[in-house]
C-alpha cells in the first residue's frame, strides 16, 4: 500500500497513525463478526484490489486511531484502578474489591466472591455452509454479569439516525452466539462517546444527547436469528464470489455513509441549474418543501439533492469497484 500525507500532518501524529497493534487472522475461510456486518460487495471485490497498488492518505486512519485509544484507556482503567473507582463511586468494598478482570478457572474456584469483568476476550467458532468449513472469530469490548458492554467513539449525527442499530445488534448477537456462556444479557449496551457534541444545542433540543457519554441498549437477535444471520451472509458470499461486478449487490444507503436529502424550493426555477446558485429554503422533509411551494401559488420548483455518499473513499475495493463510479468522478 502507498501512503500519502496531503494535509501534511505532523511527524509526531504520523508515527501514531500508522501504530497498529490489532491482531489480525489470516487463515483460509476466516471470517471476523465484524467482517460480517460489511456489505458482500465490499468483501468480494476487496479480494480482488492488489493492495500493493492502493493509494491511502494517513488522515484514513484518525477515526480508527482515536478509537483505539479510547478502549485501550477504557480497558486500562479496568485493570488498574476498577477497585477504588467503584469504592469512590460509592459501591461497598465486598463488591468493589472483588472485582478481577479476565480471572483464570484458579481464580474463580478459590475465590467465590469474584465478580468477573471479561475484557477484548476473542472467541471462536466454527459453522459449515454448504459443505465449505468457517471459522468465525470476534473479540468483545466488555461483559459484566452477563451483559455486553461496546464502546463507540462517533458522531451525534450517527446516534440521532440510528441507522446502524440494526448493525449493532447483529454485531452483539453474533458476540453472544461466540460466547453463550458469558454474555446472557438480550441486549448489547452501546457506550456512545461523542466526538462532536455540542453543549449549546443540548439545551434547546431534548433529543439531542444532554451529555458527551451515553448509554443505549439495543436488543439482540436470538442466538438462531443470529446463526441464520451468519448462514445467510455466507452463502450470499459464495454465490457472487466469481461473479462479475454488474451481478454484485450494490451497498445500500446505510453501507455507504450517505447523508440525508435535501429538498431544495427555488422560487425562480431558473436558478435551479444555474451553477453557484442558492435555493430559496430548504427542507428535511419532501413534503414539507411542497408545502411551502402551496403556500406560494405553487410557483417555483422543489429540487431534490441526494445526499453524499462518504464510505467508498475508505473501502478496500475503492480501486475496482464500479457502482463507486457514480459517486465519484475521476
Amino acid at each position: 500500500m502507498r501512503l500519502t500525507n496531503i494535509h501534511g500532518i505532523s511527524l509526531p501524529l504520523a508515527v501514531w497513525l500508522l501504530h497498529d497493534e490489532y491482531d489480525y487472522i489470516n487463515e483460509p475461510n476466516y471470517i471476523s463478526a465484524t467482517s460480517l456486518l460489511k456489505s458482500t460487495r465490499q468483501l468480494v471485490l476487496s479480494q480482488r484490489v492488489n493492495h500493493e497498488e492502493r493509494e491511502l492518505d494517513i488522515s484514513a486512519f484518525l477515526a480508527s486511531r482515536m478509537g483505539t485509544a479510547i478502549h485501550d484507556s477504557i480497558e486500562k482503567a479496568w485493570v488498574e484502578t476498577a477497585p477504588w473507582a467503584m469504592r469512590k463511586l460509592g459501591y461497598p468494598a465486598h463488591i468493589a474489591d472483588n472485582i478481577k478482570v479476565n480471572p483464570t478457572d484458579e481464580e474463580l474456584l478459590s475465590n467465590t466472591a469474584l465478580i468477573p469483568v471479561w475484557m477484548e476476550k476473542r472467541a471462536f467458532r466454527t459453522i459449515t455452509v454448504n459443505g465449505i468449513t468457517y471459522k468465525i472469530g470476534g473479540k468483545f469490548d466488555l461483559v459484566l454479569q452477563g451483559r455486553l458492554f461496546d464502546h463507540k467513539s462517533t458522531s451525534v449525527y450517527t446516534y440521532l439516525l440510528g441507522g446502524k442499530d440494526n448493525d449493532y445488534a447483529y454485531q452483539g448477537g453474533i458476540y453472544r452466539w461466540l460466547n453463550p456462556e458469558l454474555i446472557t444479557d438480550d441486549h448489547i449496551y452501546i457506550q456512545f462517546i461523542f466526538t462532536d457534541w455540542q453543549k449549546s444545542r443540548s439545551r434547546g433540543d431534548e433529543k439531542y444527547p444532554q451529555t458527551k457519554a451515553l448509554e443505549h441498549p439495543v436488543e439482540m437477535p436470538s442466538i438462531e436469528a443470529t446463526e441464520a444471520f451468519i448462514t445467510a451472509k455466507l452463502t450470499e458470499l459464495q454465490r457472487y464470489q466469481n461473479a462479475e461486478d454488474e451481478q454484485i449487490p450494490h451497498c445500500t444507503d446505510e453501507q455507504l455513509w450517505r447523508s440525508e436529502p435535501v429538498y431544495k424550493y427555488y422560487s425562480d426555477p431558473a436558478k435551479a441549474t444555474m451553477p453557484g446558485s442558492r435555493s430559496t429554503r430548504n427542507f428535511d422533509e419532501k413534503s414539507d418543501a411542497l408545502t411551502f411551494q402551496a403556500t406560494k401559488g405553487g410557483k417555483g420548483i422543489v429540487i431534490t439533492v441526494t445526499g453524499d455518499v462518504k464510505a467508498c473513499e475508505y473501502c478496500p475495493a475503492f480501486n475496482v469497484c464500479k457502482q463507486k463510479d457514480l459517486y465519484y468522478v475521476a
